[in-house]
């Protein structure tokens, strides 16, 4: 999925020569600067490199493979030698997530490089920006010491600067070659390198919504193999397992892959209480579902439907796709007449915690898909795109992320919530996080990780929590939801945002507010 538009300035090139001396240093970034989570940036990557090594043969295959992959990369082709250059290239370098230091034989021969790799390894240290290295024919052991002739050239471009200069990019090239990287003779070919060199850059970069459903995309291939998309037979597939596996992700996104397939379709949320109405008749309840079905499949669903016996004939003419997420015993005899009358290839996919109703419904054991826990690598997916939004977690967070992880698995919806209300925090409140987890935990279940983010909130967000079940319940729309509650002065938007942002809500695309039962439950057990 492209992430950006490759941008590049035109020019000749900052590291070409020798002559160019930029005022880099001072404008070095301050320790008070955002953390790398809440930045704003304006580049993926930066490369610094010497251009007389590099630029017509490694630097442009690798621009090559980033520009494919989408990665917003900025290239100083075309930036006129002038008193501009300085601030254009400092602010590209901080607005940068990535720099990539690609370290050649020639360059420590350039002021500007040493100059560019100062501020990239200050960038590093009070930013947080990942730096990732490339040694194309040079050894990490020259680079460090400033040894054989990478030394020699960095003498060289020593005479006439200052002390301070000096030890500042001595520190700077001692810094980089402890970086773990790719070492151009550990590869048969560059082509190689290059390309595992823009998997490692991509898997540090944020994905867009569908890369973060973590193993999605193979529980989705399976379905589609059960119900037989090509077939014109009427297909029934029930998804099981427990609360917080993902039964739900994963029928939203076989339906958003699927539907275009079909004449009718309908995803139907069965809100768990929402036809407990005493006063009627389990015989009202059934009927009431039915119609609200029929509406929804029919795509009337703000009309009354006052003959289901026509409405339930039109469907027979029609090739249907329903999906019934969240379904309970109780709710069946309204669900299986609509399902049994369907004809013309239509596909039905059941969700549900309990196999007793998808027998009821019909699906038998070989139509059933039983969703397996993810494994330990995409668990530590989950956490990173909830809490960094982006595969895997930086690398100075990793040992954090991964011990997380291990805590909170194997519940996605676990791994989410804990993920999200870890969004944005520094090293030192993971490690708490951490301890508390260690001291709280004890069997691995959702509804500990749902706990301790709710522990997290402060007590009006609490409130609203608990003030949304009903709006839930009753699958109101957020824009009414928010009105309600301003009523009552409350900064209802922003406090659902705050919500939905750690994971305890989401706002569907009819924008209804949705919350887990199982957040919901917790909800009202925790503010009793």
């Amino acid at each position: 999925m492209l992430r950006g538009i490759f941008k590049s300035v035109l020019g000749e090139s900052r590291t070409d020569c020798n002559s160019l001396h930029p005022l880099i240093a001072a404008s070095s970034p301050s320790s008070s600067s955002s953390s790398s989570s809440t930045r704003q940036y304006s580049y993926d990557v930066f490369p610094s490199f010497c251009g007389q090594d590099v630029r017509r043969s490694f630097l442009s295959h690798f621009l090559e493979g980033l520009k494919t992959n989408g990665v917003n990369t900025f290239v100083d082709d075309g930036i006129m030698m002038s008193g501009s250059i300085n601030s254009e290239l400092v602010r590209a370098i901080r607005e940068s997530r990535i720099a990539v230091v690609i370290l050649s034989k020639n360059y420590a021969s350039s002021s500007w490089c040493l100059h560019e790799l100062q501020l990239i390894m200050d960038c590093r240290a009070s930013l947080g920006q990942t730096v990732m290295t490339i040694f194309y024919d040079v050894e990490p052991s020259d680079v460090r010491k400033q040894t054989g002739d990478f030394g020699k050239a960095f003498e060289e471009t020593c005479n006439g600067s200052t002390e301070e200069e000096k030890k500042t990019w001595r520190q700077a090239l001692t810094q980089v070659a402890l970086i773990a990287g790719e070492h151009v003779t550990s590869w048969a070919s560059e082509a190689q390198m290059i390309s595992k060199i823009v998997k490692d850059v991509s898997n540090e970069l944020p994905s867009t919504d569908f890369d973060r459903l973590v193993g999605v995309e193979a529980h989705v291939a399976k379905l589609k193999s059960m119900i037989r998309l090509d077939s014109d037979e009427v297909k029934m597939a029930g998804i099981w397992g427990p609360a917080g596996i993902g039964k739900t992700t994963i029928a939203k996104a076989l339906y958003n892959q699927v539907s275009s397939n079909f004449q009718l379709k309908f995803y139907k949320e069965i809100f768990k209480g929402k036809y407990e109405v005493h006063n009627l008749e389990r015989y009202d309840l059934q009927n009431r579902l039915k119609k609200e079905l029929l509406s929804g499949i029919l795509d009337h669903r703000d009309m009354n439907i006052p003959d289901l016996g026509e409405a339930e004939e039109r469907l027979k003419h029609q090739r249907v796709l329903l999906i019934l997420d969240d379904v309970f015993l109780h709710d069946l005899k309204g669900l299986r007449d609509v399902i049994h009358g369907l004809r013309y290839g239509s596909k039905v996919i059941v969700t549900s915690e309990d196999i007793d109703t998808l027998r009821e419904c019909g699906i038998h054991q070989n139509q059933t898909y039983r969703v397996a826990f993810p494994s330990s690598e995409e668990a530590l997916q989950i956490i990173s795109y909830s809490a960094f939004g982006q595969r895997f977690p930086p690398r100075s967070y990793l040992e954090h992320a991964d011990e997380v992880a291990k805590l909170v698995s194997p519940f996605p919806l676990g791994l989410r919530v804990i993920g999200s209300s870890l969004r944005g925090k520094s090293k030192d409140e993971w490690i708490t996080a951490l301890a508390k987890l260690k001291t709280c935990h004890g069997d691995k279940d959702v509804e500990t990780a749902i706990r301790f983010a709710y522990e997290g909130l402060s007590d009006k967000q609490k409130t609203l929590l608990y003030l949304l079940t009903d709006s839930i319940s009753s699958g109101e729309n957020v824009n009414n939801a928010i009105f309600s509650l301003s009523q009552s002065d409350w900064d209802a938007e922003k406090g659902i945002q705050t919500l939905a942002d750690i994971a305890f809500i989401s706002i569907s695309g009819e924008g209804r507010i949705l919350m887990h039962y199982l957040v919901r439950l917790m909800s009202i057990k925790l503010s009793l």
